[in-house]
């Protein structure tokens, strides 16, 4: 047997299965390292060194990129490949094969049969080109097909498998996912968060910068648009819900955005003791919290702070220290719309309550000795992150597949043949498909022959 049959034989496609499912048992098994994370794998591997170092040395904490993986699914490949061109010569013969009837039992051998008095091959061809039959000749004998390209859609859907294969594959093995929260004025040079990094290849580089982040609400609560300003290496680009920035196959998706205020914490003498803009997630009414010059920062954002509020909240400054320090609400039901910003802040050290304020843009409040400095405000945007290599050759095979789909079970394959003999037709055909269709069109053919 020539290597080209053993690629191509059932038994080695059975095999190559059986091989990749017991592959794929060892990754659900075995702990893997991509999965893991560094920490947890060497925390694992302290417990079980022996252990541990003898699956690695299989290759089995790796398996999905280790060698003997890798060379099954090339094995695998080319065994589609190999069964896809076994099967081409086949295809090609039923697609250029005609066969002409010798006897009347040749005709018959088809699902329908007529028999018509007087009909010469003439009214034959001409009733078989009306009905969109190509048809063969032979004295007065012939053979007629309709759609008889139909075979080759068998190697468009194995090409179509062929090229799925390939595309999972890619995809698997080159998919790559994070995330990244970037604000408005920061530059973005590859601060991956989340990070899934691909089994073969690194995790990408780029660059870009965020100008500005501009969300557009209805009724001040309902995200109708949201316009995001990126400098990127080709120029100025704007992203929005629907509209990613891609460069190459990476792709970064807007998934969400929040506040970022510029918090300075100066001393007694007005002098800068530190600063930062800080990423908060408190749009939607949440507590969040943050760390300064050792200090902690429970924080709660209103984003149309009222008088009634502000009012609200100096009554309750006057009351006394135990009721003050309460558990900060969460959950505010608010606009997302930024009308009348401002802050709820309580300071603590080592778990210790010092001081509580509520101030807007602009405005400060003191605790032990300092002052914490509302400067500035703006957005952050949380970006989904992806990229792989092997979407487009899966759209493309979907694509194949859809129409080999669309020609065998639309555009079957018609067979009509029949033979004259002493002025009677004896006229018979099958199709590939769709018995009770069929019947109905032969029998339209056969009555336009009548006329």
């Amino acid at each position: 047997m020539s290597i080209f049959k053993k690629l191509s034989s059932l038994r080695f496609t059975i095999f190559l299965i059986i091989s990749l499912i017991v592959i794929f048992l060892i990754g659900l098994i075995v702990p893997q390292k991509g999965l893991l994370g560094k920490d947890m794998y060497l925390a694992w591997k302290d417990t079980r060194p022996g252990f541990v170092s003898f699956l690695e040395f299989l290759r089995f904490t790796d398996i999905y990129t280790s060698p003997v993986t890798l060379v099954l699914w090339a094995l695998f490949s080319l065994n589609l490949l190999t069964v896809i061109l076994n099967r081409i010569p086949l295809i090609w013969k039923k697609y250029t094969k005609v066969n002409i009837p010798g006897s009347i039992e040749a005709v018959k051998s088809g699902k329908q049969f007529e028999v018509i008095n007087g009909v010469d091959i003439n009214r034959v061809s001409s009733g078989l080109r009306k009905s969109g039959y190509r048809s063969f000749i032979k004295e007065n004998a012939f053979s007629a097909v309709k759609n008889s390209f139909s075979p080759l859609a068998t190697i468009l859907f194995h090409l179509s498998f062929f090229l799925l294969l390939i595309g999972a594959v890619m995809n698997v093995y080159t998919e790559f996912r994070a995330v990244a929260n970037v604000a408005a004025g920061e530059t973005f040079t590859g601060e991956y968060q989340r990070v899934r990094g691909p089994k073969i290849g690194g995790v990408p580089k780029t660059t870009f910068s965020v100008e500005e982040i501009v969300p557009t609400y209805y009724k001040k609560d309902f995200t109708t648009d949201l316009k995001v300003v990126l400098r990127t290496k080709k120029g100025k680009e704007i992203v929005s819900i629907n509209k990613p920035y891609k460069e190459g196959n990476l792709s970064f998706i807007i998934s969400d955005i929040d506040i970022s205020p510029l918090f300075i914490i100066k001393d007694k003498n007005n002098k800068e003791v530190e600063g930062a803009y800080i990423k908060l997630i408190v749009l939607n009414g949440r507590e969040d919290s943050f760390k300064m010059l050792g200090y902690k920062f429970r924080t709660i954002f209103y984003t149309d702070y009222s008088d009634k509020a502000e009012k609200d909240t100096k009554a309750k400054q006057a009351l006394p220290q135990i009721l003050k320090v309460m558990p900060m609400a969460r959950n505010i039901r608010q606009p997302r719309e930024l009308v009348k910003p401002a802050f709820k802040v309580m300071v603590f050290r080592d778990d210790t309550f010092i001081a509580e304020k509520t101030f807007k843009q602009g405005e400060h409040m003191e605790f032990d000795g300092y002052r914490l400095h509302f400067e500035d405000l703006t957005y952050w945007a949380k970006f989904y992150i992806g990229k792989e290599h092997g979407l487009g050759i899966l759209y493309t095979s979907f694509l194949f597949m859809l129409i080999a789909l669309v020609i065998r079970f639309v555009f079957f394959r018609r067979d009509i043949k029949g033979l004259i003999v002493e002025g009677r037709l004896y006229i018979g055909g099958s199709g590939e498909f769709y018995p009770v269709l069929f019947e109905d069109e032969f029998k339209r053919v056969v009555n336009s022959m009548r006329k």
